[in-house]
């Protein structure tokens, strides 16, 4: 350590938020089983050398190195203690993330996975349904609908975070504004504000990277807003961030929000029994259907989901 320090000594501290993106790739790889592990070979061709001592001279660099009270040794993979530090985190990385700047005209490319089972005879660990779509990004339909009968435009939800302010209470306003919950859900003004956030991360593609770390932050504040302390997996049978609207323990079902847990972008969204419960239908009498603690009983997961030219181009 003492001879990579003396290496680069007169070279500037980094910037940690400009190292985030390189340690949760790093901290990611780490986290892969024995045969995707990074290996480090000192006998390399003398082509290789450079990039070897670059390697080394970040890792050091991160896990010795930076400024203010987060000195040390980083945890691995997404910050799973509280739903702030995890939001803070994905704040932190997606706005180094690439902006697409998507143009007037293209189309939305979406690949997605849908599992139902409460209104069908599906068992709970069916395969999800594959289906694809293309979405108008400007659609004048969706552009121009002001009273929240219909999903807004891409334009619009990009043009939103685009330009988001940093007050995360004006943040939930505008996105209230956006996603309307209306007044016969039974949720307060706070509950239907988290819904709107959600349905916001929920909704957007493309995404402005500022703006979504913007969201992320005002999520972050939103003491509605929950993790599960652990990764789950996906109906896909991937990793994955599960974030929840908190509505207490009444409720039988718990709606459950995905994200990568290396890059932190949105993959979708569950429903998942909390406790064994039985369907009932509104009168009280039993739908035919019950359910297991655990069991999915919706999902909707967004495999793919591209920028495109034209209506029926695949990426």
């Amino acid at each position: 350590m003492t001879k990579m320090r003396e290496l680069r000594g007169d070279a500037p501290t980094p910037d940690r938020a400009r190292l985030v993106p390189g340690r949760q790739r790093l901290l990611a790889a780490a986290q892969q089983s024995s045969a995707r592990r990074m290996r480090l070979d000192w006998r390399v061709t003398t082509a290789g050398v450079a990039a070897t001592v670059v390697t080394i001279a970040v890792t050091a660099a991160l896990l010795v190195g930076g400024d203010g009270p987060e000195r040390g040794v980083q945890p691995a993979g997404p910050n799973l203690t509280s739903a702030t530090a995890l939001l803070e985190q994905a704040a932190e990385v997606v706005s180094r993330q690439p902006d697409l700047r998507p143009r007037d005209g293209q189309w939305v490319y979406l690949k997605t996975a849908q599992c139902r089972y409460g209104a069908s005879d599906a068992a709970p660990d069916a395969k999800p349904e594959v289906s694809e779509e293309w979405v108008q990004y400007d659609s004048p339909v969706r552009e121009d609908d002001k009273d929240g009968d219909t999903e807004p435009s891409q334009r619009r939800l990009y043009r939103l975070l685009a330009s988001l302010p940093d007050d995360p209470a004006e943040i939930r306003k505008q996105a209230a504004d956006m996603f309307p919950m209306g007044k016969d859900t039974g949720l307060t003004r706070e509950q239907a504000e988290t819904f709107a956030l959600l349905a916001t991360l929920n909704e957007a593609y493309p995404v402005h990277p500022q703006g979504m770390a913007k969201l992320f932050r005002a999520m972050a504040a939103d003491p509605g807003i929950e993790v599960v302390p652990h990764l789950v997996k996906d109906p896909t049978g991937h990793d994955a961030i599960a974030l929840y609207p908190d509505l207490g323990s009444e409720v039988a079902l718990r709606r459950e929000y995905l994200l990568d847990p290396d890059t932190f972008q949105y993959r979708g969204n569950q429903s998942v029994a909390v406790r064994d419960y039985e369907e009932k239908y509104e009168d009280g009498s039993s739908a035919g259907r019950s359910h297991k603690k655990g069991d999915v009983t919706y999902c909707e997961m967004k495999m793919t989901q591209s920028l495109v030219d034209r209506d029926g181009e695949k990426p």
